[in-house]
């Protein structure tokens, strides 16, 4: 195979959203954003752009960078699908980094409030990025150490700043692992929706035997409210003959057990006209007016004025149910 198809194919099974899920492809944007731009800023520290360059501080910065190059390392060499365990360990190890480096700048001494705050941001954008990319349990672990690590700054040092940044910064953390809870769990419930939705699809066109493109094309005829768009070529083009065999099989079946109904209902009221007699079958079935008046193609007001015709011709009290009073006759 070429080298350049095989490198196609490579990037298709990474970025492709249909490879590796939506909640997945999600996570590897951010992943591939945070990651490159950590490896940046705390390379430039190690080259002397800006902080303080004491030996602790650099320490740090080097693990920083070599966590988070191993950690893009294992996501490169073990694709995207795996990112759901690489990502919380990485950003974990990575607060843990800054916690050790605050511990230490706080020991030393060094209380400048800019680089302090600048430390406690990078903290919080951890904290969010675990959040939004539904990793709520990593966010609350997070924001559990970033917590533990102002309380014992300020402990440590008796200095009031670390109390009012714990104050903003706590309440910051603790308010974005909320979200995230909520937001993984609302998507977890759409997920499951869209899945039942899925299968239901799929259930359709096993029975009927087509694929996703007739089933497209079947319902835009059924919606079709101009008789005129029924015999439309474009579109009956899309439905295959076996296809449309099995769908007026199906309509067959259907339109027997309606005629049953009907014959049914006709021998129990023979006075009922046959506009009636099909509200009537509609109503023992369950449906409400506005059910009744959509499958009908009538307004709601013709729908209610025929039962009310219907509960008149049956002797109805207007305490009684009409659906009641036809089960049971």
């Amino acid at each position: 195979m070429n080298p350049s198809n095989i490198m196609n194919n490579h990037l298709h099974t990474y970025f492709d959203r249909t490879q590796v899920g939506r909640r997945d492809f999600f996570r590897q944007l951010i992943f591939l954003t945070f990651v490159p731009l950590s490896i940046l800023l705390f390379s430039l520290h190690l080259l002397g752009s800006y902080g303080l360059n004491v030996q602790p501080a650099l320490l740090c910065s080097v693990c920083y960078v070599i966590g988070s190059v191993v950690s893009l390392v294992l996501y490169l060499l073990k694709g995207p699908k795996k990112l759901r365990y690489i990502m919380p360990v990485s950003v974990i190890f990575s607060m843990l980094v800054q916690g050790v480096r605050l511990l230490i700048l706080a020991s030393m001494g060094q209380h400048d409030p800019m680089l302090t705050t600048l430390n406690l941001t990078i903290c919080y954008l951890i904290v969010l990025v675990s959040s939004i990319s539904m990793f709520p349990r990593t966010s609350l672990v997070c924001t559990c150490i970033h917590v533990v690590i102002m309380f014992l700054c300020r402990y440590l040092t008796h200095n009031p700043m670390y109390g009012q940044l714990l104050i903003i910064y706590g309440f910051l953390s603790v308010a974005t692992t909320i979200f995230g809870f909520v937001a993984s769990n609302l998507l977890r419930e759409q997920q499951t929706e869209l899945h039942g939705y899925a299968s239901t699809i799929d259930q359709i066109l096993h029975v009927f035997n087509m694929r996703k493109s007739e089933l497209m094309a079947l319902l835009i005829l059924a919606r079709s409210k101009d008789s005129v768009a029924v015999y439309d070529k474009e579109v009956m083009g899309q439905l295959e003959e076996k296809t449309l065999r099995n769908i007026i099989k199906v309509a067959k079946q259907i339109e027997c057990v309606y005629a049953n109904q009907r014959k049914d209902m006709h021998e129990r009221y023979p006075m009922l006209t046959s506009t009636e007699l099909e509200i009537c079958r509609l109503v023992v079935q369950g449906y409400t007016i506005s059910e009744i008046s959509n499958i009908l193609g009538k307004t709601a007001s013709n729908v209610s004025t025929v039962r009310g015709n219907i509960r008149k011709k049956l002797g109805l009290g207007q305490d009684e149910d009409l659906r009641n009073a036809l089960m049971n006759l």
